[in-house]
């Protein structure tokens, strides 16, 4: 599979984080969203690296009170990261 459909929708999580601004968190999360990045970039990525790192970013956003509604939006796009990585079926 292309990188490009995977590294689509990490970009969409970098720019819905990014708002969040200098703080802490913003760091933690984009930490993994680099994570990410690094793991999808090459095309040569292993399935349960990208489904951990997507459990990662969710557990920090949660354990570190993001409100309901922009954990629910977050969910959705690390779902569909991990969708389009299933159907490549690494």
């Amino acid at each position: 599979m292309k990188k490009k459909p995977l590294l689509e929708r990490i970009n969409r999580i970098r720019a819905f984080l990014e708002p969040m601004g200098p703080g802490i968190l913003s760091r933690k999360m984009c930490g993994i969203v680099d994570a990410l990045e690094v793991q999808v970039e090459d095309g040569q990525y292993a399935r349960h690296a990208v489904v951990r790192l997507g459990e990662a970013l969710l557990a920090t956003a949660e354990f570190n009170g993001m409100s309901t509604e922009k954990f629910d939006r977050l969910e959705k796009m690390v779902c569909d990261l991990i969708d389009v990585v299933e159907r490549a079926g690494r």
